[in-house]
């Protein structure tokens, strides 16, 4: 069984690896298209407004399929609907494409991302052992870390070139594709506890009401809410930030200065900020095997603050490095918050669990993009990135005092029966 768990990890991680490096393309070229388009911040929160709002809309009925249907056929099928919306959008991009077709393609990515996201996680446990989850979750967020640069630095060269849009959405669909046809592959060791029906409003809180009573995942997820929504702007607004702030041609040596120029400069600074950031995420699973996972969290997400709040004061392509050390506090918190809820959560209850926990965590971003936007256009930039960073650090601080800093991850099986059982019968 072990030997197929191993097995399993190559086609997993691979899959991965490879439709993230299209995700990364689009991650640069999606954003960077709505600024030739219409040149607003506003529109950029409006596009990662548009990618994220499906979670708020249909993350908690996701959790309901991934635990009705079989996890990794949604997957397969979220994959296929996700190839075929960038491929129309690159066909859009050789013609007269309009703001609104971005929007509508992120939003149809976002719906099918919430359930991939949700399902992925929760398929891990039934095909790979658990001593497997905190080296897994690592090589998948190295791979997420690794793809950046790569995807990024691409993009931004060849939206420079003719049909530069088209090629790059294109090269996107394809990858969705791939990441399916690898993922069949995948063997399911362990068949996942599935729900007969979809139990109706009872069903459907499950995932809720187990959060509320595991206290590590409820401050995990209510810590997660707040910085998402305090951080969404300066995601959605990196790239017309480096572009005005930070990114100058006599800062790039000889042949880079040469390469890239315009969009690609932008580019080479978010690929380079990831590149430093896998660094960091490549320690992450010794970083848990020395810190309860909890600690692991909130040492991430001052990481985060801190190195955002630096790059916020500095006008130089060498924020680059603060930005890199922030990369890394997010894989630490992705991480550290993936393996808890894998490793807390009973087996029929780990798809709505994952679903309400990224709901709610995930549900203030749409709002945040937006205002974000909106703010950055009538104050500027700095000010938006200033608060947003400072915002997160305040979170990590008062998350020190709650139950989720000395959590380990460790399943605590008296309390996971009694609640599972509780949950399932719907009571408080």
């Amino acid at each position: 069984m072990r030997r197929l768990a191993r097995r399993n990890v190559g086609p997993l991680v691979m899959g991965q690896a490879v439709s993230l490096f299209g995700d990364y393309m689009a991650y640069f070229s999606l954003p960077w298209f709505i600024l030739e388009l219409t040149g607003r911040a506003t529109d950029l929160g409006l596009t990662a407004a548009a990618e994220t709002l499906p979670l708020a809309i249909f993350g908690l009925s996701a959790g309901v399929v991934l635990d009705r249907y079989r996890t990794k056929a949604v997957l397969i099928i979220a994959d296929l609907v996700r190839a075929a919306a960038f491929l129309l959008l690159a066909l859009a991009a050789e013609g007269d494409a309009s703001a609104w077709m971005v929007f509508l393609t992120a939003f149809v990515v976002g719906t099918m991302g919430t359930l991939f996201d949700s399902g992925l996680q929760s398929l891990l446990p039934a095909v790979v052992a658990g001593d497997m989850l905190v080296p897994v979750n690592a090589r998948l967020s190295m791979a997420r870390t690794l793809a950046w640069p790569v995807g990024v630095a691409l993009a931004g060269i060849l939206v420079t070139q003719p049909g530069g849009f088209s090629i790059v959405f294109a090269a996107n669909s394809y990858t969705f594709v791939i990441s399916a046809l690898l993922l069949w592959r995948v063997r399911v060791l362990r068949r996942q506890p599935k729900q007969p029906g979809f139990g109706g409003r009872s069903g459907l809180l499950a995932g809720v009401r187990y959060l509320r009573r595991d206290l590590a995942l409820k401050w995990a997820t209510i810590g997660g809410a707040v910085t998402n929504f305090v951080f969404a702007p300066l995601e959605a607004l990196l790239l017309k930030f480096v572009d005005d702030q930070l990114v100058t041609g006599e800062e790039l040596p000889g042949i880079l200065g040469t390469l890239f120029e315009g969009p690609a400069r932008v580019a080479f600074f978010v690929a380079v900020q990831a590149a430093l950031g896998s660094i960091g995420i490549a320690f992450a699973p010794r970083l848990a095997g020395k810190l309860r996972l909890g600690r692991m969290y909130v040492i991430g997400m001052l990481a985060l603050g801190a190195g955002f709040g630096i790059v916020s004061t500095m006008e130089s392509f060498w924020a680059v490095i603060p930005a890199g050390f922030a990369l890394a506090g997010v894989g630490w918190v992705n991480v550290a918050f993936f393996t808890l809820r894998q490793q807390l959560t009973p087996e029929d209850l780990l798809g709505r669990v994952i679903a309400a926990s990224r709901t709610l965590s995930w549900f203030l971003i749409p709002v945040g993009a937006v205002l974000g936007g909106v703010l950055a256009d009538e104050l500027g930039l700095v000010p938006v990135y200033l608060f947003g960073s400072l915002g997160v650090i305040a979170v990590a601080t008062i998350l020190i005092a709650t139950p989720l800093y000395p959590a380990d991850g460790t399943p605590r099986s008296p309390f996971h029966r009694a609640v599972a059982h509780a949950t399932r019968r719907g009571g408080e």
